[in-house]
């Protein structure tokens, strides 16, 4: 009877040992099957978040070590920028007045000067003071060069200069003043409809007292826009004035037979 007993507990206990086993190694099976699916769900979602992102439109490549956002910092804001500073800057158009003053030794100051009022008048320009010893004139600025030149050639250059003055500050000013009067103007129209009698008196006088200035600024600005136009050439002539020899018939013929030339010359 005891010998059935411990055979019975035997078996059952080592029926106990196997049950243990199959549930670890069950258990081990379920472990290895989460840590697989695991590893393959972290493999099959970055190439899912690349697949995403390619799909976008306007998506840049990404590098390997830089994040998703400095990339497109990269890819799409600094070369925009970059384009922006290459673009050259529109240069200023300067307004410039130029004069040119030479004082020349000629010996025929009438010719000298018809020949340089022609040429003025040929490349635009015309003649704005004509004297015995004076001359000035106002030409196109690609033509200031040549018309010096030709006074120079005509004689001996005693005295010259060319002065060049910066007008285009100056021109600004005058259009910014301008601008401004006139919305003044404009705005001083807009109270005749609510002022009494005296108030419309005083804007009256307002107003009139802007249109006043007004075309004073306009008078100015027309001035400066011509001067930066048109240089001006300011040329004087010293020369010696020759009498001319008269020649006259004498009574005695001895005298009309003299070479007088030669006796002057010689004398």
């Amino acid at each position: 009877m005891e010998s059935t007993q411990r055979v019975t507990v035997a078996s059952s206990g080592y029926a106990g040992g196997v049950a243990v086993k199959i549930v670890v190694l069950s258990a081990s099976l379920v472990a290895a099957a989460l840590l697989v699916c695991t590893a393959q769900a972290q493999e099959a979602q970055p190439a899912g978040a690349a697949a995403a992102k390619a799909a976008r439109p306007g998506a840049s490549k990404i590098g390997p070590d830089r994040p998703t956002g400095d990339q497109k910092a990269v890819d799409g804001d600094a070369q925009p920028a970059k384009a922006v500073e290459n673009v050259p800057k529109p240069a200023i158009e300067r307004a410039t007045s130029l004069t040119a003053t030479l004082v020349v030794k000629v010996v025929h100051p009438e010719e000298v000067r018809k020949a340089a009022i022609e040429r003025a008048k040929a490349a635009g320009g015309w003649p704005t003071l004509v004297t015995e010893g004076e001359l000035h004139l106002k030409v196109p600025h690609e033509a200031l060069a040549a018309t010096v030149d030709q006074l120079a050639a005509a004689g001996i250059v005693l005295q010259k200069s060319l002065q060049r003055v910066d007008l285009t500050e100056q021109i600004a000013q005058m259009q910014a003043r301008l601008k401004s009067k006139r919305e003044i103007l404009e705005r001083l129209r807009t109270f005749f409809a609510d002022s009494d009698t005296q108030s419309t008196l005083r804007i009256e006088q307002s107003m009139t007292q802007l249109v006043i200035e007004i075309e004073c600024l306009q008078g100015e600005l027309h001035v400066a826009d011509a001067s930066a136009k048109m240089a001006v050439v300011q040329a004087s002539f010293q020369y010696h004035q020759r009498q001319r020899i008269s020649y006259v018939r004498s009574p005695f013929e001895w005298l009309n037979s003299l070479d007088i030339d030669r006796f002057l010359a010689d004398f």
